[in-house]
C-alpha cells in the first residue's frame, strides 16, 4: 500500500456557519393562573395549544387569540407566547400527573399499589386501590382519603386531565413536595419520566425577583405584559424593571380606568410613569381589557426583519375582531395628551375605519416600531460580532482588525437597513452633525446622509492593545421615521 497524501498534506472538512437570528420578539404574558407552575416560562406556538392548556373559557386563550391573530394583512404571524406565573397571593407546592387523555375508568380501576411523596419534608405513602371507582374524580377522592387531607388535597383536572395533589400547611408558601415513587408511581404518571410537573409553594412575587427567573430562563421575548390588570404599584414596579434593562425589553401598561381620559389628571397610570419617574420602555395602553395588551405584543412578534420594506409603524395597524376603546375627538385629545396608545374608530363622511394610536413608547425612542427594531438591530450586531470572535483568527489591533470588525457588523447592518430601519437622505440638525463630528474628528455628515449610517472604529490604542480591551466603536443610522399625519392644503385655481 502506498504512503498516504496525509501525512504531508491533510484535509479536515469543516463548515463556516451562517450566523442565525440572534433574538425573536414573542412576547410574555404574565398570570395568577395556578395551572402554571411557578418559576417556569411556558412556550405556545398556537392558540390551539394555549386552550388545551389552560381552557378554552381562559383569559390566556382569548388574550392568545388575538396575539397569534397579527395585524391585518402582517406578512408574518407570530411564532411563539410564552407564559409565566405571577402570583397575586400566596400558593400552595403540587404535583400534577401526566395526561390521563385517552385512558379509560376500566383501565384505571385495575390500577392498585403504593404511592409515596415527600409532602413538606415528611414521607407520605399511600395503598392505592381504585377498584370500584366509576370517574377520575372518584379516583381522586379516594386518593386524597388515603393520603388523609390533613396532607394533602387531590382534584382531577379536566383541563389538563391529570390529577393534581397540592400539599396542606398553615403557610402555603411553605409548602413543599416531590415527584412520587413507588410501585404506583408510573402507573398515576407521577414522576418526571411520565410527564408530571412539580410548582413549589411560592409567596406573593416580587417583581425584580420573578423577572430575573424569567430571564435566566429564556429570553427569547421582547414585550410583556400581563393577562390580568395589575395595580399601579405593580405597574410601576414592571415600569421600572423595563426601564432597568438597557432597551432591550418592553412592558405594555394596561388600564381601564376612566382617569385616563381626564384632562389634567394626574393620578393616572401614564403620568406616574412619564412624568413622576421618568421610566422608559413603557407603553401605556388605554383598554377595555387585556386583550389589547397582547395585540401589542402581537405586533411586534409580527415584525419581518427578513422581508425588504418590511418595517410597519405601530399606528394605524387593524385587529379584526378587536372592538373600537376610544369613539370620540375629545376623548382622543385627552388620551393623546396623556401619553396613552388606544384603539380607536375615526370616522369621516363615509370611510369609517378602526386602528391603534399613537404607537408611543415612553423614552428617547419614542415609537414602539423604532425600539422593536433596535432591538433586534443590537442582538445581531451582538452576534455577528461574536462570531467573528470564535471564527479561528487573530483580530490584530490595526487597520486589518478595524476591517474584519467592520465586516463583521455589515450584513445585520444591510438587512436591517432593507427592513428599512435605517434610510438615506435623512437631514440632521446642526447640533447632530456637530455631536457626531466630535467623536469621529471629521464631518462625516455627507456619509450619513448618503448612506444612512456611519461605523465609526476608532484609534486602535497601544493601552487598548495591552490589555485586549475594545476601541472605540459607535454606529451612528438614520430611523427615517414615519410619517403619521398630513395636513394639506387643497386649493381650487380658477
Amino acid at each position: 500500500m502506498p504512503i498516504p497524501l496525509s501525512k504531508d498534506v491533510q484535509i479536515n472538512p469543516g463548515v463556516l456557519a451562517v450566523a442565525g437570528n440572534a433574538v425573536d420578539l414573542n412576547g410574555l404574558l404574565l398570570t395568577g393562573n395556578p395551572l402554571l407552575p411557578v418559576g417556569g416560562v411556558v412556550p405556545f406556538s398556537s392558540p390551539d395549544d394555549v386552550s388545551a392548556y389552560f381552557g378554552a373559557l381562559s383569559d390566556e386563550y382569548a388574550r392568545a387569540q388575538l396575539y397569534f391573530q397579527g395585524f391585518k394583512n402582517a406578512t408574518k404571524t407570530p411564532g411563539q407566547l410564552l407564559f409565566s406565573r405571577f402570583n397575586l397571593a400566596a400558593s400552595a407546592a403540587w404535583l400534577r400527573s401526566g395526561s390521563f387523555k385517552g385512558v379509560t375508568i376500566e383501565q384505571l380501576q385495575k390500577l392498585s399499589s403504593t404511592l409515596t411523596l415527600s409532602i413538606n419534608g415528611k414521607s407520605a405513602s399511600a395503598e392505592v386501590n381504585f377498584n370500584g371507582v366509576t370517574s377520575f374524580a372518584a379516583a381522586a377522592t379516594a386518593l386524597q382519603t388515603a393520603l388523609t387531607a390533613a396532607v394533602a388535597t387531590v382534584v382531577f383536572d379536566t383541563t389538563q386531565n391529570a390529577f393534581v395533589i397540592t400539599a396542606v400547611g398553615a403557610k402555603p408558601e411553605s409548602t413543599t413536595i416531590t415527584f412520587g415513587s413507588g410501585s404506583a408511581a408510573e402507573p398515576l404518571k407521577m414522576t418526571s419520566n411520565t410527564g408530571a410537573v412539580i410548582s413549589q409553594g411560592a409567596p406573593v412575587s416580587d417583581v425584580p425577583d420573578t423577572m430575573a427567573a424569567i430571564k435566566d430562563a429564556s429570553q427569547q421575548w421582547a414585550g410583556f405584559s400581563t393577562v390580568s390588570e395589575v395595580t399601579d404599584e405593580q405597574h410601576l414596579a414592571f415600569s421600572a424593571w423595563a426601564n432597568g434593562q438597557g432597551k432591550r425589553y418592553f412592558y405594555v401598561a394596561w388600564t381601564t380606568s376612566g382617569k385616563a381620559k381626564v384632562k389634567g389628571d394626574t393620578s393616572h397610570i401614564a403620568y406616574q410613569i412619564i412624568t413622576v419617574n421618568n421610566y422608559s420602555a413603557v407603553v401605556p395602553v388605554f383598554a377595555s381589557d387585556g386583550n389589547r395588551a397582547a395585540a401589542v405584543l402581537g405586533y411586534a412578534a409580527c415584525l419581518d426583519f427578513v422581508r425588504p420594506e418590511g418595517r410597519v409603524p405601530f399606528k394605524f395597524r387593524e385587529y379584526e375582531g378587536l372592538a373600537a376603546d376610544v369613539t370620540s375627538g375629545s376623548d382622543y385629545d385627552a388620551l393623546i395628551a396623556a401619553g396613552y396608545n388606544f384603539y380607536g374608530k375615526y370616522a369621516e363622511n363615509s370611510v369609517v375605519e378602526d386602528y391603534w394610536a399613537d404607537g408611543t413608547i415612553t423614552g428617547d425612542f419614542k415609537w414602539l416600531d423604532s425600539f422593536c427594531g433596535q432591538i433586534w438591530l443590537n442582538a445581531n450586531l451582538q452576534g455577528s460580532v461574536i462570531s467573528l470572535f470564535k471564527s479561528n483568527q487573530t483580530i490584530p489591533y490595526n487597520n486589518e482588525g478595524r476591517a474584519l470588525v467592520a465586516a463583521s457588523m455589515s450584513d445585520v447592518i444591510q438587512q436591517y437597513k432593507r427592513w428599512g430601519g435605517i434610510r438615506e437622505g435623512v437631514t440632521l440638525t446642526e447640533a447632530q452633525k456637530k455631536q457626531i463630528n466630535n467623536v469621529v474628528g471629521e464631518d462625516v455628515s455627507s456619509t450619513l446622509f448618503a448612506t444612512g449610517y456611519y461605523l465609526y472604529i476608532g484609534d486602535m490604542l497601544p493601552s487598548l492593545r495591552a490589555t485586549r480591551s475594545s476601541p472605540s466603536c459607535t454606529l451612528w443610522y438614520c430611523d427615517g421615521g414615519s410619517i403619521q399625519k398630513l395636513v394639506i392644503a387643497s386649493t381650487e385655481v380658477q
